[in-house]
């Protein structure tokens, strides 16, 4: 399966190409890199492949939540590459790929992804792992982070920036985990086993389905209904 990768839904942004033979990746130091080196960087990797757009099987993009900014460029360079080419987009969850990094860098099992949503709030959720699969143990959320609790009495890992933008609220939180990964980004290649698997169930969609999931606009009208 032939997949190219973006993820730009934090400060550190990566593009990636998923080929049979390996993963090939190339990182993004800074949100202003994102838009000016974006398509480049994805041009980049399919020429060292050989590859035009229209061999890929599928476009995965880091769908949020996360930094506004940057899920309008992953969202939009997607839509972008899948308009002209007829290649399917799979939105993924940033927050579920950072815990199928959790996974793959430090074998995580279950994870507890916080990530900074600013204005005193986080993005956070609860993931899983079956069968080198993350899949959510329960809905994502935004909120105060005083109300973020585990799912579970022991055994998981608390993930995410979040944990260090918010140290103080969440101190009991993080000594309660097991290990705690506050300096783990959403990385490109951690999309891949979530889009392989959407892609192979029939759940890609086309350029004017694949948005970004902010959370934070739903939120404000759910509290003000």
């Amino acid at each position: 399966m032939k997949l190219l990768g973006i993820e730009t839904s934090s400060a550190a942004g990566s593009v990636a190409l998923r080929l049979p033979e390996g993963i090939a990746v190339r990182t993004i130091a800074t949100p202003r890199e994102q838009t000016e080196r974006l398509l480049a960087l994805a041009d980049e990797l399919l020429a060292d492949a050989g590859l035009t757009l229209r061999a890929l099987d599928g476009i995965a993009f880091g769908r949020g939540p996360g930094s506004f900014s940057g899920l309008r460029v992953a969202a939009a360079v997607a839509q972008g590459f899948a308009a002209p080419s007829g290649v399917p987009l799979l939105p993924v969850s940033s927050l579920l790929c950072l815990a199928q990094g959790a996974f793959r860098t430090a074998g995580a099992r279950r994870s507890l992804v916080c990530v900074d949503a600013h204005m005193g709030e986080a993005y956070w959720g609860e993931f899983e792992v079956r069968d080198g699969l993350a899949e959510p143990a329960g809905p994502e959320r935004l909120g105060a982070p005083a109300e973020i609790a585990p799912a579970w009495a022991a055994g998981w890992t608390a993930v995410g920036d979040g944990l260090a933008a918010h140290r103080a609220a969440l101190e009991a939180l993080a000594t309660s985990a097991e290990r705690v990964l506050p300096d783990l980004k959403p990385a490109a290649e951690d999309l891949f086993p979530q889009a392989e698997r959407d892609l192979a169930a029939g759940r890609a969609v086309g350029a004017a389905q694949a948005l970004p999931v902010y959370l934070r606009e739903h939120t404000a009208w759910r509290r003000s209904s």
